[in-house]
């Protein structure tokens, strides 16, 4: 007798403490939600908190297996904790089958190039770039990736730093793909014939929620942006060829001629918040490139040293909208694809 009445306390203490991690994950789930303003229905809230449950698993895992590695890396509850990967990659948009523009590697003089083995540089120091943006649930990131390239390269060329449309290229580049994704360097293009680009406040973004839009009949007109030539900063790599990053050339023409747009592996970024990634948290093949961010600069006398990248998902991700990527290692494919502005 006394066996059962234990037996039965044992199991309704099981199903109490079960209850309160049930109620306390709710409770987590409820404010991860008021924190992103994020909306969702009853039903909603039902069927996602499972996937709120796997990502908490998932990052604490991969955090533990990060420390026992000595990696300064983090990962934790991001506002895609309740995405599944199919949703995420509408964040992405960049299609590693679409043959990029075949261009030249630029040129740098013996006075240009410097070894990357130490120092730093930060294009966001020097006040060339504009705020974080927001790509939202559009395959865009290619647009947004060569506007703030743009920016930068108009700013360092004695102009006032504008902020410019990304939506004029989602819209209106028939090269690219709108929403369903696209390449930076085939943006170049169009800005190069438009003579550059509406400004964002007059044509501001509205392809947030996956919708392309048509291209305004009459645009408005030109804010600045006007580009003549741009290059890579080493040799593309695309197909199955693996690329090896040289990393002083990259360090010296970031200097030289601005920030880059690059196209990456992204498919691991989803729960990033900060510290230094490298090579094995992601894919350097040019194969997996998912996404195009912006290169800003560098830190090589950091401990473990890393370049310093803007994403377009707004500064709720990441470190304030950045992202830092080890240096040396090709890491996510940092320079299968780096591709800047030689002159306007």
């Amino acid at each position: 007798m006394k066996f059962a009445i234990a037996a039965l306390l044992a199991t309704s203490a099981a199903a109490l403490s079960e209850d309160a991690t049930s109620f306390l994950l709710k409770e987590r789930y409820d404010a991860h939600l008021a924190q992103h303003g994020i909306e969702r229905t009853a039903e909603e809230k039902a069927d996602r908190l499972a996937l709120f449950e796997k990502t908490i698993e998932k990052v604490t895992e991969a955090n533990a297996a990060l420390a026992a590695a000595g990696k300064d890396e983090i990962h934790g509850i991001t506002k895609f904790a309740d995405y599944t990967e199919d949703e995420f990659k509408f964040f992405l948009g960049v299609d590693a089958h679409v043959r990029a523009p075949k261009l030249p590697v630029v040129e740098l003089s013996e006075e240009d190039k410097l070894s990357a083995t130490s120092g730093s540089f930060n294009w966001n120091d020097q006040g060339k770039l504009t705020a974080v943006k927001d790509q939202q649930q559009c395959g865009s990131c290619w647009a947004f990736s060569a506007t703030e390239t743009i920016e930068t390269a108009w700013a360092i060329a004695g102009n006032s730093l504008t902020e410019l449309s990304p939506q004029e290229l989602v819209s209106c580049d028939k090269t690219d793909n709108g929403c369903n994704g696209g390449l930076p360097s085939n943006a170049f293009e169009y800005v190069k014939t438009r003579g550059g680009l509406a400004s964002d406040s007059d044509y501001p973004y509205t392809s947030g929620k996956g919708v392309t839009g048509t291209c305004k009949s009459d645009l408005p007109a030109v804010a600045g942006g006007s580009i003549s030539d741009w290059g890579y900063a080493q040799t593309a790599c695309q197909g199955f060829r693996a690329c090896t990053e040289d990393t002083d050339a990259i360090a010296s023409a970031l200097q030289k001629y601005g920030p880059m747009s690059i196209a990456i592996d992204a498919s691991q970024w989803s729960s990033y918040t900060g510290g230094v990634m490298d090579s094995s948290s992601c894919d350097s093949s040019p194969r997996k490139m998912d996404h195009a961010v912006q290169l800003v600069g560098y830190d090589a006398d950091a401990d473990t040293p890393y370049w310093i990248v803007r994403n377009s998902w707004n500064t709720n991700w990441g470190e304030d909208g950045f992202i830092k990527l080890k240096m040396g290692e090709n890491t996510c494919g940092i320079a299968n694809l780096a591709a800047l502005i030689k002159s306007v």
